[in-house]
């Protein structure tokens, strides 16, 4: 089964992890965690397709640049063409596993990023070419915004309203607590009674499980270097699950993908839940207090 790219964009933003980093001397004083603050404020964003935000923010003296915000992200992204307008120093290449092969890449820090409230200043990112996002979307994505910019204040999305908010969160029905892995928020969850780790994903717009090569088809052992628009061709089986249970909540009869998890030794989780795909209209996630909760 081909996937269009729409299903992949937070798979490949949550696969960069695995990018050959290059040793710390090599970018002096980078930041990649979030440094917490009690920035306060709220944002407006667009949302394509039910679930992908996008929201204007600035990088130096750029300004007017369009942010795909993606809790499935650590460290945040950069397109290549921005990183050129930058004149960003230190770029070095490094090989990037996506879903179906490779794909090529580079680190860099930023100068500064703003978003609404939220202010990063020497922030370490990863640089490739984000033009296949315009394959699915009406809209040139100039970074990706995980983590490690978002994860600074706590906040709530409010999908109906299309309003994300920073500062103290209200009280929503269920809270669940979380652990963090490289920056990330990670749920203990029930899928059919069997126990799995998801990594929480605003990105993904449907749950994703990664399985053993068995079960999808022959395991690649060399992987193809892929363009940026081949990116989002992978091999995947949709499967009903009978039961989701997220803390006390329980969803009943959701579609998911089962796709080969390209680096399992690396992954500390076994796939990514998307919040939409659960039917929730609103989340709040407070990195510091290791808790999210939500509303259907």
């Amino acid at each position: 089964m081909r996937i269009r790219p729409y299903l992949l964009l937070s798979i490949l933003a949550t696969l960069i992890l695995l990018a050959d980093r290059m040793p710390a001397s090599d970018i002096p004083d980078r930041e990649s965690a979030p440094a917490f603050s009690d920035a306060t404020g709220t944002i407006r964003f667009d949302l394509y397709q039910g679930y992908f935000m996008v929201v204007h923010g600035s990088i130096g003296p750029l300004k007017n640049l369009n942010f795909f915000l993606d809790t499935g992200t650590a460290p945040s992204v950069l397109d290549s063409r921005i990183a050129r307008k930058l004149d960003l120093k230190g770029e070095e290449s490094t090989s990037i596993a996506v879903l179906g092969g490779r794909t090529q890449g580079g680190q860099a820090n930023l100068p500064s990023i703003e978003l609404g409230p939220l202010k990063r200043s020497n922030l370490h990112v990863v640089t490739t070419d984000l033009s296949f996002f315009q394959n699915s979307f009406p809209v040139r994505i100039d970074a990706i915004v995980g983590m490690d910019v978002l994860g600074q204040s706590p906040f709530v999305i409010d999908y109906s309203a299309r309003v994300i908010r920073f500062g103290p969160v209200p009280a929503l029905a269920v809270s669940v607590p979380f652990r963090l892995y490289e920056g990330m928020p990670i749920f203990d969850v029930e899928i059919d009674h069997a126990p799995v780790h998801l990594l929480f994903d605003t990105g993904a717009g449907s749950i994703i499980l990664f399985t053993k090569d068995t079960q999808i088809g022959p395991s690649a052992k060399d992987p193809a270097i892929r363009s940026p628009q081949q990116i989002g061709d992978f091999e995947s089986k949709q499967v009903w699950l009978r039961s989701l249970r997220l803390g006390p909540e329980v969803f009943r009869q959701k579609l998911a993908l089962m796709t080969r998890n390209p680096k399992p030794s690396q992954f500390d989780y076994d796939g990514l839940i998307s919040p939409v795909a659960l039917g929730i209209s609103q989340v709040s996630v407070d990195l510091k207090g290791g808790v999210l909760a939500f509303r259907r």
